[in-house]
């Protein structure tokens, strides 16, 4: 029985007995099985060989004059570099009372002589692999916490470029909102100032009538630029307080003759009885117009279209949803639809702007969410979930 395989490292055992002769028998019989030996004839000379060159195990007899096996053993353990290394004591005396002192003392395992070389070397392959086994562990485990170590530190940092994105995002969005508004000022007083001069004629009027839709969708820009700005800069607290739910419904039912202005285009509302959501009516309407106005604009000016949209009263919350059986996403549009102008394309009935965005930051930060998928065979769904003051524990 072999106790290193051909060409690995030479383990080594450090045989300690007073006696020359068992020392040399024990010495043969382990070279012969392939380990690398060193002897003591005392305790006193084991602890100096062992302080200077740990070795792998130590076969120990018990009795020795001046520092018996088990003071050998003790002044060992005692000592945090040379603790781990495994003691298997060596002895003639078979009392249990003996046995239990060794292993009160540190040892691992407990040899009667005379012994058999076959059990010598099952107990001493038995310690040397239990011992391998925890250093590989203990490897291990080093190399696990070194690589934890490391994806922290790639997560901080990719946390920290996250969160200075976030931040160059809201600046970018807050100078739309306050650093252009004062030169536009200007340029559309001047372009006021134009049209007022000019005869009306039909020319003039298409071109007045460009003018000032272009003018609502800047002035709209800016005005969605500053509210996500807000939004994003409190979005680690949540709006308190409730809202009626059907009061906000009606609120923006009001304001649909901006968003439908063609009449082939439909809407149609859930019935009243929604009761309370949590939030404020003002961002709340908001955030639902935006919605409306991105399934409206899954139709062009020139097509009819119906954007239901259906209620379900839950005790915990109310799950609004809104359809459309016209315009299909692209996966990849589907996926970052509530991103900030992160769809690759114009709807069709034109560009979305921050609306989807600022929809979704608004219902997020009054502790809801906000989903979408595409219907078979076509058309669009967006699921708006909105949480009642009990659900959120307040």
């Amino acid at each position: 029985m072999k106790g290193t395989p051909a060409g690995a490292h030479l383990e080594t055992i450090l045989v300690v007995d007073d006696t020359p002769a068992n020392l040399k028998l024990l010495a043969t019989l382990l070279q012969q099985n392939g380990f690398k030996v060193r002897m003591a004839l005392s305790g006193a000379l084991a602890l100096s060989s062992i302080e200077k060159s740990p070795p792998d195990l130590v076969l120990l007899d018990a009795r020795m004059p001046q520092m018996d096996g088990y003071a050998v053993c003790r002044r060992l353990k005692s000592m945090e570099r040379i603790r781990d290394i495994p003691v298997i004591f060596i002895s003639g005396l078979q009392d249990t009372e003996d046995k239990l002192k060794a292993f009160d003392a540190g040892g691992v395992d407990y040899i009667t002589k005379p012994f058999q070389i076959s059990e010598v070397m099952v107990r001493v392959n038995t310690q040397l692999m239990q011992k391998r086994l925890q250093r590989e562990l203990m490897e291990q485990n080093q190399r696990l916490d070194e690589m934890v170590r490391l994806r922290t530190r790639e997560l901080s940092a990719a946390n920290e470029r996250l969160a200075l994105l976030n931040r160059t995002k809201t600046d970018f969005l807050s100078l739309i909102a306050h650093e252009l508004r004062t030169p536009l000022n200007g340029l559309m007083g001047a372009a006021d100032l134009a049209f007022d001069s000019q005869r009306t004629g039909q020319p003039e009027a298409e071109l007045h009538a460009l003018y000032e839709d272009s003018r609502r969708r800047i002035m709209r820009l800016l005005d969605d630029a500053k509210l996500l700005g807000e939004v994003e800069l409190s979005g680690q607290g949540r709006v308190g307080g409730t809202v009626s739910l059907d009061e906000v419904m009606g609120a923006v039912q009001g304001s649909l003759h901006e968003l439908v202005p063609a009449p082939g285009k439909r809407v149609t509302l859930p019935a009243d009885g929604l009761g309370l959501v949590c939030g404020e009516s003002l961002s709340l309407q908001k955030a639902l117009r935006c919605l409306w106005e991105t399934c409206l604009k899954c139709y062009t000016e020139e097509e009819d279209g119906v954007v239901a949209v259906s209620a379900l009263p839950r005790l915990e919350d109310v799950v609004l949803t809104f359809t459309t059986r016209k315009h299909r996403l692209a996966e990849p549009d589907l996926v970052h639809l509530f991103e900030v102008l992160a769809v690759s394309k114009p709807f069709p009935g034109g560009d979305l702007g921050l609306g989807p965005a600022l929809a979704m930051r608004i219902i997020t930060l009054l502790g809801g969410r906000v989903e979408t998928k595409n219907r078979e065979p076509a058309g669009l769904e967006i699921t708006v979930w909105l949480p009642r003051l009990t659900a959120r524990g307040e």
